[in-house]
């Protein structure tokens, strides 16, 4: 009986309602104050509570796909998982090493230590306009530990932009998925450079999953916030480089659709992209801003551009045959892709869509964005 399938979920439907059914005829019986009595009722309102509560968490998982089966529940108790690597296309140093025209614009100064409403002295907020796009909104980022030394006061740092999932929060990565952490134990190992993060707002308006797409006329116009005002706002405020090789995407679930989109419709202003549990063209829920045959959907198409058009960038992409978000598309862009786009893929056998399962990558994750990217390559 699959985990995710219905007829698990009715099971334990019936079991919870039997449970209730059960608890209510026979609680007169268990009246008195006997210890063999107290115990009794206890453990009626254990089980009923206990079943309520696993059909709630199988429910959830149902809809989000947290375990994709048992299998991928038993390895998350320790069991190893097993893994397929496969690459298609250029190689990821040749891919991110591209030369291409255009870059952020360079500051003619380098700009100071910006006035902050910190939230650690690494972690800072702000709420920034972008001029292109006509949005306002929050902007998370996270400085390395020694952004502010004297010593590195002519120091640009290569920029890792993150989208969070949905429902989520501009405070995923920094936050529960300490990315801030994760790249410091990298640093420390030798695996990749100090990076400055940026996280913005992929919600505009809160709670609306816009896929980080241009709606039409009217609609909030995200993909132009995230790839333009966002970096252009960094350049001028951070000690950044302005250089596509010092400019990466990184995103989980729709986050990761916003880093791969971002990445390939852009690679003057990103030369990597890593997708953790990602898909290549737009999931709306009940935001529609076109339709599917639309001009502007097909240019959302990256299986498409993989194909007919590749740009020259590096995708590190991660999924897993038993994540139904994820592996359909995924599976076809790897497919698709060909020079001078570059894909590396790590496909698991039994996983599904948590953020557990990213946060164990990360360490892999720059591992390889250090040994491929000039901009990450660690200090010698």
């Amino acid at each position: 009986m699959s985990l995710t399938g219905p007829w698990f979920f009715g099971l334990l439907v019936l079991v919870t309602a039997g449970a209730f059914g059960a608890a209510v005829y026979f609680w007169p019986r268990l009246a008195g104050r006997s210890p063999l009595s107290l115990l009794a009722r206890a453990g009626t309102l254990l089980g009923l509570n206990l079943a309520v509560l696993l059909t709630a968490a199988v429910a959830l998982n149902n809809q989000f796909t947290f375990f994709a089966d048992w299998t991928d529940l038993a390895g998350a108790l320790g069991r190893t998982q097993n893994v397929t690597t496969a690459h298609r296309g250029a190689t990821p140093a040749d891919a991110a090493a591209a030369p291409l025209t255009g870059s952020l614009p360079t500051p003619s100064t380098m700009p100071a230590q910006p006035a902050t409403s910190g939230l650690t002295q690494r972690i800072l907020k702000y709420t920034v306009t972008g001029p292109l796009s006509g949005i306002t909104a929050e902007v998370m980022v996270g400085l390395p530990a020694g952004y502010a030394d004297a010593a590195n006061q002519n120091v640009r740092y290569p920029v890792l932009e993150t989208f969070h999932g949905y429902p989520g929060a501009v405070s995923q990565w920094l936050g529960s998925m300490d990315l801030g952490g994760a790249i410091d134990s990298a640093v420390a190992q030798h695996k990749m450079s100090d990076v400055v993060i940026v996280s913005p707002t992929i919600e505009v308006p809160a709670g609306r999953d816009t896929e980080c797409v241009n709606g039409n006329p009217g609609d909030p116009q995200v993909e132009t916030w995230l790839t333009q005002d966002v970096p252009n706002w960094m350049a001028q405020t951070f000690r950044v480089r302005t250089d596509r090789s010092g400019w990466a995407t990184i995103g989980l679930s729709a986050g990761a659709w916003c880093a791969a989109m971002a990445t390939m419709l852009h690679p003057d202003r990103y030369s990597a992209g890593i997708v953790l549990g990602g898909y290549f063209t737009p999931s709306f829920l009940s935001y529609k801003p076109f339709g599917p045959n639309s001009p502007q959907f097909r240019r959302y198409d990256l299986i498409a551009a993989a194909q007919n058009s590749p740009p020259p960038v590096a995708l590190w992409v991660q999924t897993s045959h038993s994540d139904p978000i994820s592996y359909p598309s995924s599976s076809k862009l790897l497919a698709a892709a060909r020079p001078p786009l570059s894909v590396t893929s790590v496909v698991l056998a039994h996983a599904g869509h948590r953020l557990s399962l990213w946060q164990d990558l990360l360490p892999q994750v720059f591992q390889w964005l250090g040994s491929n990217i000039h901009g990450f390559a660690p200090a010698h």
